[in-house]
């Protein structure tokens, strides 16, 4: 198995893989060890038959075994899963301590007690013996993805060494006579021996599968623009990976084959996929590697690593005079690295680049363009992420891994960086201290990168734990946003509910003024809260609606020359007690108000007029026009302004964690992320990089925006993979 060669300068702790190898070992091995004391009941009774004096102790033996089995089996998974939670910890389970945990004092041991201990490293021993190569293979492996922790026979959590002090520990403490015991800790191994190898074969392929496969990117859906009428891209565009990268055999024999950083001698793969580089030639005008005729010499690898590093430790490395030059950065970057070997007394008239190094420092000048302009920087910002530039293009010459893994350090650390400094303001305390972050770690490469990943490991795994504190603080003021945006909803739903019932039930007909007033100033809020509380409706608010219709058919069977209404009033008393108490009134007040309403029935069945309603409740008055955000439209029927269909049911269907660009009346540009959609009213809201309520809109309001041009995809979260993209597309065009 082949790891990437700085698995020895830093490893890191990968959780994912390490659950796949207790899925692939840990659980099947308990499963296994059933399959055996089934095996070993029935070796046992056939035992028993050929042994004269021993006949009793093996049949007690199997059936205590049976009596057994459960907490046997029990035993056996605990101590395969201390194990491993210690290798989870961090702190490997050593099978020597586990072993003597109980008697120190060899001495004191019996003679069975040593005899037992004796056949299971017996046990250990043949099974480290018959699958040396894959567990020494297996040790080095899962020592890396624990976090760089040394594994050997005593700490693996599945070797033989713990496979054995497990069988000890199931079978520990049982009435087992000691020839007995002995034979069972025989069978464990001869069964072991067969069946534990077929777990130790699997894990290696799939390790060895999953490694192949993280070896290749895997090409993703084509970010498209946002729909429009009438245009649209195809669905099944290829990606950057899918074109060139997803079946690269140079990128696999690469990424299998290369075992350290050889700066001294070109690695026999090239670095880019033939085709790409036909891409990158064709934008620059050059078509063969040499021009006929051509008696330069190109520079050796190390040369032009040499005056890279000259690059590097000018000011700023040299990203200044590299973007003051002009001419965009990818052909400026080539002028530079050539003269930098000047200084170092390469005749330049008689030099030039090799080509392959040319497409290499052609395509990171390129892929920087893109991600400087896509991101949404100041300038200071640009110019902070621009001093990678020089690091990455001998990264980029120095490995072949940068193009082909998602994981490099170094293109994990670009991406977080340069998603620390889009849409950054540093308005606030958090925002400058993240930025301040981000200027150390740059300094930090520009000043320590000397052709060694150990620099961008440790920096991505420190930066990242920092970044990742600033996120979750991020995606707490996130939460509070859409709780927020939720209550408004939830109230102004609650509001046009009351105000809607009120509404219906005055245009019924005239009524009384005391039942005007009871309905306007103490059922109607009453709705309104019951709305609020509940999703949607609920018993109460039901019995509240019920009730309000229930007066009102009483009121017309009065004028129609039924019962009185003030006689139903006084039977229904109870119904009515809880609307006065919701009301603030106490049980005085409550009484008059009631005894009101009842004197106002009593007054007039069929008033002659319809009262005047009273003024409503601030909580039902109409709730003034919101001022909305800056970033919204209103959508207005008389503005020649529509919206797009098209568009707005793409909004409607937008994940969440989708990021747009948002551009205000002055022409900024502003980064947002979909983070929550209203059940109620399926209007969109999205958060600024602080976790702030940025815009709040419907689907229809957005379509406006991008026909306004003031709404538009932004880039892709990786920033690398989407600058590739935008790297790929603009030599498209330029070769269209």
């Amino acid at each position: 198995m082949n790891l990437p060669p700085y698995a020895d300068v830093l490893p890191s702790r990968n959780a994912e893989l390490l659950d796949q190898v207790r899925a692939v070992v840990l659980v099947p091995l308990a499963d296994t060890f059933i399959e055996i004391q089934d095996v070993l009941a029935e070796t046992l009774f056939r035992r028993a038959a050929g042994a004269a004096a021993a006949q009793n102790d093996y049949l007690e033996g199997t059936e205590v075994l049976r009596r057994q089995r459960e907490p046997v089996t029990a035993r056996f998974r605990a101590h395969l899963a201390q194990a491993w939670q210690a290798l989870e910890a961090g702190r490997p389970l050593s099978v020597e301590r586990t072993l003597v945990r109980e008697r120190a004092d060899l001495s004191l041991v019996s003679e069975h007690e040593l005899d037992v201990r004796l056949a299971v490293r017996n046990l250990a021993g043949a099974l480290q013996h018959q699958w040396r190569p894959e567990l020494m293979r297996l040790n080095r492996y899962l020592g890396f993805i624990a976090g760089g922790i040394r594994i050997d026979a005593d700490t693996n959590p599945f070797g033989p060494d713990h496979l054995g002090a497990a069988v000890y520990e199931a079978f520990h403490g049982l009435p087992l006579a000691p020839v007995v015991h002995l034979a069972v800790v025989k069978v464990c191994e001869q069964q072991l021996l067969e069946r534990v190898g077929l777990r130790y074969a699997e894990l290696e392929r799939a390790l060895a599968e999953g490694g192949r496969l993280r070896d290749l990117p895997v090409a993703r859906s084509r970010r498209r623009a946002i729909p429009l009428a009438g245009t649209g891209e195809a669905e099944d565009a290829p990606d950057w990976i899918a074109r060139f990268f997803a079946d690269w055999s140079g990128g696999r024999s690469a990424v299998a084959g290369a075992t350290a950083l050889d700066v001294h001698a070109r690695q026999d793969a090239e670095v880019l996929p033939p085709d790409l580089q036909r891409l990158l030639r064709a934008a620059r005008g050059v078509h063969d590697s040499a021009e006929p005729g051509d008696a330069r010499r190109t520079l050796s690898p190390r040369e032009l690593l040499s005056a890279l590093s000259l690059l590097q430790t000018l000011p700023q490395a040299g990203f200044d005079a590299i973007d003051e030059a002009g001419g965009g950065l990818a052909r400026a970057l080539r002028e530079h690295a050539l003269r930098a070997a000047a200084t170092l007394g390469v005749d330049p008239l008689h030099t030039r680049l090799e080509t392959a190094d040319e497409d290499t420092l052609d395509l990171v000048g390129r892929l920087f363009e893109v991600i400087l302009r896509e991101s949404q920087l100041s300038p200071a910002q640009r110019a902070l992420l621009g001093q990678l530039l020089v690091p990455m293009a001998k990264v980029a010459l120095l490995d072949a891994r940068l193009f082909v893994r998602d994981g490099h350090p170094a293109r994990r650390l670009l991406n977080l960086l340069a998603d620390a400094c889009d849409g950054n303001l540093g308005e606030t305390a958090a925002e400058q201290a993240l930025l301040s972050q981000v200027q150390a770690v740059v300094a930090a490469v520009v000043r320590d990168f000397d052709e060694h990943l150990a620099v961008f490991l440790a920096l991505e795994a420190e930066f990242g734990a920092g970044y990742e504190q600033y996120r979750r603080r991020v995606e707490i003021a996130e939460r509070r946003a859409s709780e927020l945006q939720r209550a408004e909803e939830r109230r102004e739903r609650a509001r046009v509910l009351a105000a809607d019932a009120l509404a219906g039930r005055l245009a019924r007909g005239p009524l009384p003024p005391a039942v005007t007033q009871f309905l306007s100033r103490v059922w109607a809020p009453q709705v309104q809260q019951l709305a609020l509380r509940a999703e949607g409706p609920t018993p109460a608010l039901d019995a509240a609606l019920a009730l309000a219709d229930q007066l009102l058919e009483q009121l017309s069977r009065a004028a129609h020359g039924g019962a009185p209404a003030e006689a139903w009033l006084e039977r229904e008393r109870a119904a009515f007690e809880p609307l006065f108490a919701g009301a603030g009134l106490g049980p005085a007040a409550a009484e008059a108000a009631f005894l009101d309403l009842r004197g106002g029935l009593a007054a007039t069945a069929v008033p002659a007029q319809a009262a005047e309603p009273g003024p409503l409740p601030p909580s039902l008055a109409q709730a003034a026009e919101p001022a909305g955000e800056a970033l919204t439209p209103r959508l207005d029927p008389a503005a020649e302004a529509a919206f797009d269909r098209i568009t707005a049911a793409y909004f409607r269907t937008l994940g969440l964690g989708t990021w747009l660009d948002f551009v205000d009346r002055e022409g900024r540009v502003q980064p947002g992320k979909l983070a929550w959609v209203s059940p109620i009213s399926g209007r969109l809201m999205f958060v600024n990089r602080r976790g702030g309520r940025l815009c709040v809109a419907s689907p229809e309001e957005l379509a406006v925006m991008v026909w306004l041009d003031r709404l538009r995809l932004h880039r892709d979260d990786d920033a690398f993979y989407s600058a590739m993209q935008g790297v790929v597309d603009g030599l498209e065009r330029a070769r269209a």
